[in-house]
């Protein structure tokens, strides 16, 4: 009987120190933290994204596939006028030159009769309208003065030494350029500058604008 005592005694004891080291490991794991929860589930909000205002965000894109696509609301309307910028002026570009019948300016023409008192005039001619490569050749009395000249929106200038009486200065047209026919604008001067007559011509090739200057 006194043995089984002791037994009892022994497995109280044991059970004691157990629960002593069961409450110790508790206290060990147990949260610094002293807050409790008390309850154990929560709902997470779901936050909608803004910019740097606060618009409100607008849908790009339509789930809804729950649609008539013959509705007017769903046709687009290609007869609408366009918001694009109407032109209000064209650039058109018309020459004189060209797309014209050419056979009237086969024939030599004349810039008129002068009369002077210099002994020299100056000469000055350009391409008054279209520039288009235009070459003509300048003659005094049948002798050439320059063989090719190449006439452009500048005037080209040269001084011619007169002869007592008639001075017949003839320019013939050596090409028509890019575009028919061949033209001019002449400008004479005396020796003082004063303007003595001022032609245009309209010559095809091979034919001559003359200037008779008499020199008194």
């Amino acid at each position: 009987m006194k043995n089984y005592f002791i037994l009892v005694v022994v497995f109280f004891n044991s059970l004691f120190i157990f629960s002593q080291e069961v409450s110790i490991k508790i206290i060990e794991i147990k949260s610094l933290d002293t807050n409790t929860i008390t309850n154990s589930s929560f709902s997470l909000n779901k936050i909608e994204a803004k910019g740097l205002t606060n618009k409100k965000k607008k849908s790009f894109f339509n789930y809804n596939l729950d649609f008539d696509i013959l509705s007017k609301e769903n046709v687009i309307d290609i007869t609408k006028s366009t918001e694009l910028v109407t032109p209000t002026w064209i650039i058109k570009q018309k020459f004189k030159e060209g797309g014209r019948d050419n056979s009237k300016f086969k024939a030599d023409y004349s810039l008129g009769n002068i009369e002077t008192q210099s002994k020299y005039i100056i000469i000055k001619c350009r391409d008054h309208e279209y520039v288009d490569g235009d070459r003509i050749r300048l003659m005094l009395n049948n002798s050439i003065i320059h063989p090719n000249i190449s006439l452009s929106s500048v005037f080209y200038v040269i001084d011619i030494d007169l002869d007592e009486g008639y001075n017949n200065i003839d320019f013939i047209a050596l090409n028509e350029g890019d575009s028919s026919p061949n033209t001019a604008q002449l400008v004479v001067l005396d020796e003082n500058g004063v303007q003595l007559s001022n032609k245009k011509w309209l010559i095809s090739t091979g034919y001559k604008a003359q200037l008779v200057v008499y020199k008194k």
